[in-house]
């Protein structure tokens, strides 16, 4: 639902959420709403300012600088500037993730509306409508039907590439040839025969 809702794709809202959990970072809806609304203002991905928000959790603030934030740190304290403005803070994940939480609430509020409806947007939303089909088959019982569908199709090719790589096929092919040019003489043969039939009978058929 969520990858719906933004120009994220599911593969990178997957992946972000991932990153927060691993990281001791707070994982939240609201977290990934905010960090994607600064991102998408900016013209970044999800993952880059979620990357951004875990250097700066552990004290590494150089990526903040691609999003226009800089950083000073003060012993337990660092100062966040952005357009101008400074605010002081604890030197701790805890109020930097905050810090920057509010910062996409409210600095950049409605960004990843704005960028929904753009052809990025509109493209990434489709992708999003794809993989709730898929989901939606799975979970339903024309899934098993595909599923089985694919299967075949992937163990006929499977098949046919193990029958190329063994020298089967050509093989195969060699005999049919062989059994092709029989049908094809008998043919002719048989044309002769009702060739030879007329011309005795009819002596203009072969003019």
């Amino acid at each position: 639902d969520f990858a719906q809702q933004t120009p994220y794709d599911l593969a990178q809202a997957v992946e972000g959420f991932t990153k927060l959990v691993n990281l001791g970072l707070d994982p939240s809806e609201r977290a990934l709403k905010s960090y994607g609304n600064t991102a998408s203002a900016m013209g970044k991905d999800l993952n880059q300012m979620i990357e951004a928000v875990a250097d700066a959790a552990t004290g590494e603030f150089e990526r903040l600088k691609e999003f226009g934030i800089k950083a000073k740190q003060q012993g337990d304290q660092v100062s966040l500037t952005f357009r101008g403005v400074t605010t002081q803070i604890g030197n701790n994940a805890a109020e930097i993730e905050g810090y920057l939480t509010n910062l996409g609430e409210n600095e950049f509020a409605g960004a990843m509306e704005t960028r929904m409806d753009s052809l990025d947007g509109a493209l990434a939303n489709l992708g999003d409508t794809w993989d709730q089909l898929f989901l939606t088959m799975s979970q339903s019982g024309i899934g098993d039907v595909v599923e089985a569908s694919v299967r075949q199709a992937t163990e006929a090719l499977q098949e046919l590439t193990d029958m190329i790589a063994s020298g089967q096929m050509e093989a195969l092919l060699a005999s049919q040839t062989v059994q092709w040019e029989a049908w094809g003489t008998d043919i002719e043969k048989s044309i002769d025969i009702v060739t030879q039939f007329i011309k005795e009978n009819f002596g203009e058929w072969e003019d």
